[in-house]
């Protein structure tokens, strides 16, 4: 897909990967649409400035209104949207016996319920359009699991299985991949792992075609690195 002047929405961008993501977006020549669950984000939104059309906007994933209203303002300023990229995520570092009700509740939350409805609320917006994609942030973590990430890595695997069934369903034009990390150097794995710039890189060359799959595949970030 040609990006420049293509609409991306990216969730829990004003950080970690989806911060490096919105910029190499931006630097596309995308419009690029960052969310922050709090009011942080300036510094992303500086950046992304530089090149072209962005905005931010305020996104909790797991409130229905923030989501409706994130869907009216994307529908007022832009009319469409051509890339979704759900990248918001919660982490708990903890073995399962150790975590509580509400820790887990957060991850299936952010993870699995608030991507699940957020991707619904935008099908009406990406279907109106000639091509649209939606990148689905996994994890390595959704294909082997791991102690003391038990809930993580659950959901990850839902995500995975969600990428895969939206194929079978989605008109042909709409097409989505399941991207996997393996550990990224953000505030969620206290900084340990790869650069998560090289993480959006390989986001933007699945965009844009370099990196080429069938929908509902997956995209293991550490074969492209």
């Amino acid at each position: 897909m040609e990006l420049k002047d293509k609409v991306v929405l990216i969730t829990g961008s004003s950080t970690g990967i989806g911060k490096e993501t919105a910029i190499f977006f931006a630097e596309k020549g995308a419009k690029v649409i960052i969310t922050s669950h709090n009011a942080s984000g300036k510094d992303v939104l500086k950046e992304c400035e530089k090149y072209g059309e962005t905005c931010i906007l305020q996104l909790d994933v797991t409130d229905d209104d923030s989501i409706k209203k994130l869907v009216k303002e994307i529908k007022d300023t832009f009319g469409g949207l051509d890339i979704l990229i759900n990248n918001a995520g919660y982490l708990v570092w903890k073995h399962f016996a150790e975590q509580s009700f509400k820790d887990i509740e957060n991850q299936v939350s952010v993870n699995v319920t608030g991507l699940f409805k957020l991707t619904t609320a935008l099908f009406p917006l990406l279907k109106k359009q000639k091509e649209a994609m939606i990148i689905n942030i996994a994890s390595i973590a959704g294909q082997t699991p791991y102690a003391e990430i038990v809930p993580y890595s659950a959901t990850k695997f839902a995500v995975r299985g969600y990428t895969q069934g939206l194929a079978m369903e989605l008109p042909k034009h709409i097409i989505t991949y399941a991207i996997n990390p393996g550990l990224t150097a953000t505030k969620m794995t206290d900084f340990k792992g790869v650069d998560p710039k090289k993480v959006g890189e390989v986001i933007v060359k699945v965009a844009e075609g370099t990196i080429k799959k069938t929908s509902g595949s997956d995209v293991n970030v550490e074969e492209y690195i």
